[in-house]
């Protein structure tokens, strides 16, 4: 079975940016993730740091009422624990409870969500607005299995395949990590997501994919998912690389703040030079350092992304995401 696959894209991320975006909010931003990401390790709360992260993309979010939420399922879930009951027992019914109609969720299980393909829509990764949906894809879907699952004391964490977000699980039976998918509530092995997605060998060398996510790695993964599309709708380059300097000291493998990182010097290009000089024989002598850095830094990065396998999606394989996209869509509103 070919699972569920949702572009994680950065790019051009669609968000209603506040009324008042001010320098200092942004810098309070980013003093909070810097804050955040100097937890110490097995103590962090990840559903609160992943609603901290949203009220910095979306200051209309409610992070307390947002948590109280967080609790509420995880202790709907509880409820329906037997006696004794082990992980993976307590594993399955999280499983059902969010996934399966039944008076544990007012018949009103979670979904996913089709208006978006290529998840674009930045509001939709973040925690308030999927309870208020119930509705998601494979950003916040993982996100919100994650941090319920953490409220209920089970072996979870997070990792990344390309484009995509997984669940690991610690099966105590089988000893080793079992990946969950929070899109479909199946199980895979790693060579599932492999073959599915043609990871490539140097991704697999370089351990850049499919590993168990440390704590730490988790909340930077939140900040790659939400924070650094909010900046860039803004056009915040400077944002961006205080940002993603941070995320990389957590994670240095997360091949998608490389590239939004490249991605970041090329706007300042644009914002600084281009917008200026049409034609780079424009560029006055003082400038051409600076220029060239910027041009520099913006193919480093994303070579350095390749090295780690990542590599970025032509028309073939949106195209091909596409018509599969399409074609659980159809099925899905064929079971309706």
């Amino acid at each position: 079975m070919l699972i569920v696959l949702l572009l994680l894209v950065v790019a051009g991320a669609a968000i209603a940016s506040p009324s008042a975006t001010t320098s200092d909010a942004s810098d309070a931003s980013i003093a909070a993730l810097e804050q955040l990401l100097s937890q110490p390790e097995g103590q962090i709360d990840l559903a609160r740091a992943k609603v901290t992260i949203d009220h910095m993309v979306d200051p209309k979010v409610d992070v307390e009422a947002t948590l109280r939420q967080v609790d509420q399922w995880a202790a709907k879930t509880r409820a329906r624990f037997p006696a004794g009951a082990s992980n993976k027992v307590k594993m399955h019914l999280l499983i059902s409870t969010l996934y399966e109609p039944g008076p544990w969720n007012d018949h009103r299980p979670f979904g996913y969500d089709y208006t978006d393909p290529f998840g674009q829509d930045v509001k939709k990764s973040l925690l308030s607005h999927y309870f208020a949906t119930r509705n998601g894809q494979c950003v916040i879907m993982p996100i919100a299995f994650l941090v319920i699952g953490q409220r209920l004391g089970l072996p979870l964490t997070i990792t990344t395949a390309p484009y995509h977000l997984v669940v690991k699980y610690g099966d105590e039976e089988q000893g080793q990590w079992t990946n969950f998918e929070a899109t479909s509530g199946l199980f895979h092995p790693d060579s599932g997501y492999e073959q599915a997605m043609s990871i490539p060998l140097e991704a697999t060398r370089n351990d850049t994919f499919l590993r168990p996510f440390s704590q730490r790695e988790t909340v930077a993964l939140f900040a790659t998912a939400s924070l650094l599309p909010s900046y860039q709708q803004k056009k915040q380059a400077e944002r961006i690389l205080t940002a993603t300097s941070l995320i990389l000291k957590a994670n240095p493998k997360d091949v998608t703040a490389m590239v939004v990182r490249g991605d970041a010097y090329y706007l300042l290009i644009e914002q600084q030079f281009k917008a200026k000089y049409p034609k780079a024989d424009q560029i006055p002598q003082a400038l051409r350092a600076e220029y060239a850095e910027y041009s520099r830094q913006n193919l480093a990065w994303y070579e350095r992304a390749e090295a780690l396998g990542w590599r970025q999606w032509g028309q073939t394989e949106k195209q091909r995401y596409l018509r599969h996209f399409n074609s659980m869509k159809a099925q899905s509103q064929g079971g309706s």
